[in-house]
């Protein structure tokens, strides 16, 4: 058996470029895809599902010139150079190759599994999970559940090889044992012949594996697993960093699960140690950490929710200030698929987990190459597909409506309504009554962007620290600061479905996007009049002349407002006030003249109010 680097002959077929399909398609994020493909590989191939599967990242640093495996790939990419002369982007890659064979050692990186099944099949010929790894292009046979379906996740760890090169290694669990390197090149000429674009080290008379294992940096192999070593491996000072968070980052639901544990050099990812691990990293992962304080909160019971005929998929929410309103979505095996965003003005995080095989199989067809969103038109029914994902985003967006809502009443309930409404009789209009308590203590025409508005024992809103937040403020003629004003201070409610209640208005009303002040009025009182109507009325006074005032209604809770809809407004003589969303318009306000206005909600449940006003000075 004559063992060494063998590239085929093409034929006069196919030339193979450098722009190879798989390869570039984990150009983005090297080792972010390097990961969660190798991880997903493992999870996919475990032995014995009672126990975790092990992964370990170890790099090597390996004398070159002793390494005839690696070093003999050095008269390839010579080759190469001379047959790609002309191609600047070609040339590019074999002259940052061929430095590698410059050095008195070559970076390599060595990725181990254990507890799981090895790659089996290495003695056939085809159709096995060896074949299909090593030898094939654009081959799965996963399904469900199971990681990979396109079966170019294979190119990720070629896309971190400065050589483009890996060897695999294997122990299976039937005791074959099996060794070959693939170098993922491009054409060139030898002898008068011009060969494929991959070669192989091995047996090269057929192509085949060496029947036994061997390593790299002096490692041995003792139970059935995989290794892939990565010649060449990308010179990247925080690599070690960059992998750890991309673990955490997708496989998050794994870890907890106690289904994996990963060691990336000196350091161990696994159930134990993850609280410790998302604190130190928890800056550089926020949404991780938002999406790990929901899965760890106390008493937090998944929602377990039906999905038409295709089973269960479990929701987890939590309604926290300053959260970043997004939901993970993940297979039943733990695996990160994307965030689904744009769900709802709440302050919220959620996980959904989808968790029935005949889920998971449907929407794994939708799944992208990189397995990080959903396309429907990749499915075979493409018109079903993309109802059956709008069906199954709108239940996500109901339930944390629903959550929301939940949230607001039980702060209510452990609070007490009291707290939020005045005396009986304070209620009356009784003009004297009123100017008592008002607090006519005076403000600055604040501009600041206030992030919450309390109120207090005497019915007075009180604000919270203001803080800057990222808008552009900009100068008016006269000097004032003006900024704009959007969806995110309620005022431009594009989605009306996002608050509580239903909007009259119909759907191919367009929302306004206005630029107003935030103003802050000199005081204010807010209470609920117990009539026919169930009004809530609004007792203020402004600092400046007015020409128009936008008031932003939202439900008050501790953790997040909510924006409500307004069902109708009216000043104090019974004049209907323009109102649109959660905004009431009040036009020609004089400075230090109080104002009265009432106003009803959708919902009729008592809810604690707060307002925000922004207006148009004259």
């Amino acid at each position: 058996m004559n063992i060494c680097w063998n590239f085929p002959n093409n034929n006069d077929g196919k030339i193979s470029g450098i722009s190879e399909a798989g390869i570039e398609t984990f150009r983005g994020e090297l080792l972010k895809s390097l990961a969660k493909e190798i991880c997903q590989n493992s999870l996919d191939a475990v032995l014995d599902s009672k126990k975790r599967v092990l992964i370990e990242f170890k790099l090597y640093n390996i004398p070159l010139k002793e390494d005839r495996r690696i070093s003999g790939l050095e008269e390839i990419f010579n080759l190469a150079k001379n047959y790609w002369q002309d191609n600047e982007k070609t040339m590019r890659f074999l002259e940052k190759a061929e430095k590698n064979f410059k050095k008195e050692k070559i970076r390599v990186l060595r990725i181990s599994d254990y507890n799981t099944t090895g790659l089996t099949g290495s003695d056939k010929k085809k159709n096995s999970t060896w074949n299909n790894l090593v030898k094939s292009t654009g081959v799965s046979d996963k399904t469900g559940s199971s990681g990979g379906s396109y079966g170019i996740g294979k190119s990720a760890p070629f896309a971190c090889s400065d050589l483009r090169t890996l060897f695999y290694n294997t122990l299976d669990k039937d005791g074959l044992q099996a060794f070959q390197g693939v170098a993922n090149l491009v054409s060139f000429e030898k002898e008068d012949i011009v060969t494929q674009g991959t070669g192989y080290y091995g047996n090269s008379k057929d192509n085949t594996a060496i029947r036994n294992m061997d390593s790299f940096g002096g490692y041995t192999r003792k139970e059935s697993g995989t290794d892939i070593y990565i010649i060449g491996f990308l010179d990247d000072e925080e690599w070690k960093k960059k992998v750890v968070e991309a673990i955490l980052e997708n496989f998050l639901i794994s870890i907890l699960n106690d289904n994996i544990e990963i060691k990336v050099e000196d350091v161990l990812i696994n159930k134990e140690n993850l609280s410790f691990l998302m604190e130190k990293y928890k800056e550089d992962i926020e949404l991780t950490y938002e999406y790990y304080q929901v899965l760890m909160e106390k008493d937090s019971q998944p929602l377990e929710i039906e999905f038409k005929d295709l089973g269960k998929f479990k929701l987890y929410l939590l309604i926290k200030k300053d959260f970043k309103r997004k939901i993970l979505i993940s297979r039943s095996n733990g695996m990160k698929i994307f965030d689904r965003n744009r769900i709802s003005s709440i302050q919220f995080s959620g996980v959904c987990i989808l968790e029935d095989e005949k889920i998971n199989t449907y929407f794994r067809e939708m799944e992208t190459p990189q397995h990080d969103n959903w396309e429907s038109d990749r499915h075979r029914n493409p018109k079903e597909a993309e109802k059956i994902k709008r069906e199954f985003f709108a239940i996500l967006k109901e339930k944390v409506k629903e959550k929301g809502k939940e949230t607001i009443l039980d702060e209510m309930d452990a609070v007490g309504v009291g707290e939020y409404l005045p005396d009986i009789n304070d209620i009356g209009d009784n003009s004297e009554n009123n100017r008592e308590n008002i607090d006519n203590k005076k403000k600055k025409f604040d501009f600041k962007k206030i992030t919450t508005i309390e109120i207090n024992e005497n019915n007075n809103i009180k604000e919270a620290n203001s803080e800057e937040k990222d808008f552009v403020n900009e100068l008016s003629e006269n000097g004032d600061i003006e900024d704009k004003v959007g969806s995110e201070e309620h005022i431009n409610m594009s989605d009306e479905s996002s608050g509580i209640g239903n909007s009259d208005l119909r759907n191919d009303e367009k929302s306004e996007t206005v630029k107003f002040s935030h103003i802050s009025p000199s005081s204010i009182r807010i209470f609920k009049v117990f009539d026919e109507e169930e009004m809530y009325k609004m007792i203020f006074k402004l600092e400046k002349n007015t020409e128009k005032v936008i008031i932003a209604v939202s439900i008050a809770g501790e953790q997040a407002s909510i924006p409500v809809v307004i069902k109708k407004a009216k000043d104090n003589n019974g004049k209907i006030l323009e109102s649109k969303f959660n905004k009431i318009t009040v036009k020609n306000l004089i400075e230090n003249k109080k104002y009265s206005i009432l106003f009803s909600l959708n919902d009729n449940e008592n809810y604690p109010v707060e307002v925000k006003m922004y207006g148009d000075k004259i």
